[in-house]
């Protein structure tokens, strides 16, 4: 019994050893410019205990997680034997990822709604929108990856999340106060679209040609809703050719259970036939550039030379931007739209600006200023937010000033 104890002991200090000689090499590899860091930031700001103490904690965190060597074997070895063993639920992961019934993955987690009210929230906006820019606001609600219609079908467990249940709750409650909404999960079916189709298998978001299509729902209901002078022609999807980089992506949720259980993705993105003129500024980094629909994506950025690093579907529309603005020279007179985005308008959006006179896309959640005073400043037709179904809209909300 001793033996056995020491035995163990032994094999313990073994292995905590490995682990702190491995943590030694990812800092030498870093300080002797052998790697590129992942998470390790140089310390910045006035030097204090509790900052030089923060800053330590955090480094050695990011030693032992993202910058140690061979952390993406041992968590492909991980998936691989997650895979063997028939599992659906990857717990490894934040937040958690279910592989559904159809192969596809998606994540799990629950939030509640009525305990934060983002609907009072959202109607006080649009109340400051329609009084203060003398302009309409519609609260446009993308939808999750998760199809309302067969999620318990889908799920291990049908309470793994409930982003469906609360969406309409949001809804609901948001049309009882009086805002114009607009539910992209309903026009999805009502086309007759093939909900799953219409997303990456190994991503949260929805596909290109998806964006396509919701681009032409969203124009022509600000057309009809409103009266806003859009221009529809160039949304037939017919006018359209298929750009497709083979295995390209690798998505979000694909990255988090690695290549040992998820296989990359085409990226096809739909590129117009016609010529366009645009005009496309980021104005806190100082970007310009003018051309045709080729300056709305980074073309050499979408093949995958890491597909733990690197992201095609970022490469659309300068990816998470806080702010950038895409103006159609080809129809200068058309409306002036406001969208308050996260990452879902990155498919639609390149179309979209095609039929306005000018697009400004704004992300809360990475921009500085205050939001109602660069809208006061844009002066828009009408501001739109557009937001998918697994959107903290209170914690998205919470952030404008």
């Amino acid at each position: 019994m001793k033996r056995t104890k020491t035995f163990t002991a032994v094999c313990f200090l073994v292995i905590l050893g490995a682990c702190l000689l491995a943590v030694l090499a990812g800092a030498a590899g870093v300080a002797l410019g052998w790697k590129l860091p992942v998470a390790v930031n140089r310390y910045q700001g006035e030097i204090t205990y509790s900052g030089v103490a923060e800053w330590f904690k955090k480094t050695c965190r990011a030693f032992c997680t993202t910058e140690l060597p061979g952390r993406e074997k041992l968590m492909e070895a991980n998936a691989a034997l997650n895979k063997a063993a028939g599992k659906w639920v990857f717990e490894n992961t934040e937040p958690e990822v279910v592989r559904l019934e159809n192969g596809y993955l998606e994540s799990a987690g629950n939030f509640f709604y009525y305990l934060t009210r983002p609907d009072e929230t959202v109607a006080e906006f649009s109340n400051w929108v329609e009084e203060t820019l003398n302009c309409p606001y519609l609260y446009i609600q993308a939808p999750a990856k998760l199809c309302a219609l067969d999620q318990e079908q889908q799920l291990p467990l049908p309470e793994m999340t409930n982003a469906n249940q609360q969406t309409d709750w949001l809804l609901e409650h948001l049309a009882e106060l009086g805002v114009d909404t607009l539910d992209l999960r309903e026009n999805l079916h009502a086309d007759g679209l093939n909900h799953y189709d219409c997303f990456y298998v190994t991503d949260h978001h929805w596909t290109m040609d998806t964006g396509l299509w919701a681009a032409d729902v969203m124009a022509a209901e600000l057309e009809e809703r409103y009266g806003l002078a859009m221009d529809m022609s160039p949304l037939n999807p017919e006018k359209y050719e298929q750009r497709v980089w083979e295995d390209a992506f690798l998505g979000s949720q694909g990255r988090k259970v690695t290549l040992s259980y998820a296989h990359p993705e085409d990226f096809i993105l739909p590129v117009p036939t016609f010529a366009t003129d645009l005009h496309l500024t980021v104005p806190p980094w100082g970007s310009d550039f003018s051309g045709g629909f080729e300056i709305l994506y980074n073309e050499s950025a979408i093949p995958s030379p890491d597909y733990y690093r690197s992201n095609s579907y970022g490469a659309v529309l300068m990816g998470d931007c806080p702010y950038l603005v895409v103006e159609n020279k080809d129809h200068s007179e058309g409306p002036v739209v406001a969208i308050l985005r996260e990452s879902f308008a990155i498919a639609p959006g390149p179309y979209l600006s095609l039929a306005a006179g000018e697009v400004h896309f704004i992300d809360a959640r990475y921009y500085e200023g205050s939001v109602k005073a660069l809208l006061e400043e844009i002066q828009p037709d009408i501001v739109v937010s557009l937001l998918n179904a697994q959107c903290q809209v209170d914690g998205y909300f919470g952030l404008i000033h």
